[in-house]
């Protein structure tokens, strides 16, 4: 599958950082196999949806990161980057990345893209989803840290501790979270009818 141009250009002008970009590469790779054996059940998965919402998924990531060090970032950066990130940390502070970028979506007309996008906070799982593509894009994204997938508990652990200056919940909110996502596997892999790893 391929990115729409449009799309692309989004990207480029908010200038996505290149590890944020493999993660969205590896979420959309591991979201559209998952939407293909949802497909050979019998599901109707748009697949296109699904990618491109996958694609840019953290189109503006840097909005909420804790520890903003460009300087660590895998490749490098230019003057331009840092100002375009400064730039939108500055206009969306306070905002999760999610809904900053389910906004500048729906701005620019892709209001499809926009909701799924919107869905894939950690906290959504407490609201509920409104169609497969929304649960697909969501748990994808729960199993793939950075561009690797792992298992549901290791990058559940490693978002507690990544974004514990962002968490304001009771350790027994986040168990009544974390045992909604196991349960949504679980409805996952009983709808495909095996575990995907």
């Amino acid at each position: 599958m391929r990115i729409s141009e449009k799309l692309k250009l989004l990207i480029e002008e908010f200038h996505v950082p290149r590890h944020v970009m493999r993660h969205c590469e590896g979420v959309a790779t591991f979201a559209v196999k998952l939407g293909g054996k949802f497909i050979a059940a019998g599901e109707k998965i748009d697949l296109d949806l699904l990618y491109q919402a996958a694609m840019v998924h953290d189109l503006v990531r840097v909005v909420d990161f804790g520890h903003f060090h460009p300087e660590k970032f895998p490749g490098g950066f230019t003057q331009q980057d840092l100002e375009v990130w400064e730039a939108l940390r500055k206009k969306y502070a306070g905002i999760h990345h999610a809904d900053a970028g389910a906004q500048i979506l729906e701005e620019r007309g892709f209001s499809k893209i926009a909701e799924v996008v919107r869905a894939h906070r950690f906290i959504h799982i407490k609201i509920g989803f409104k169609s497969w593509e929304e649960r697909i894009l969501y748990y994808a994204d729960k199993r793939v840290k950075h561009d690797k997938i792992v298992t549901l508990e290791e990058r559940l652990r490693d978002g507690r501790i990544r974004n514990a200056h962002i968490i304001k919940r009771t350790e027994e909110e986040s168990e009544i979270l974390n045992r909604k996502v196991f349960e949504l596997e679980k409805e996952i892999f009983e709808k495909i009818g095996e575990p995907i790893f």
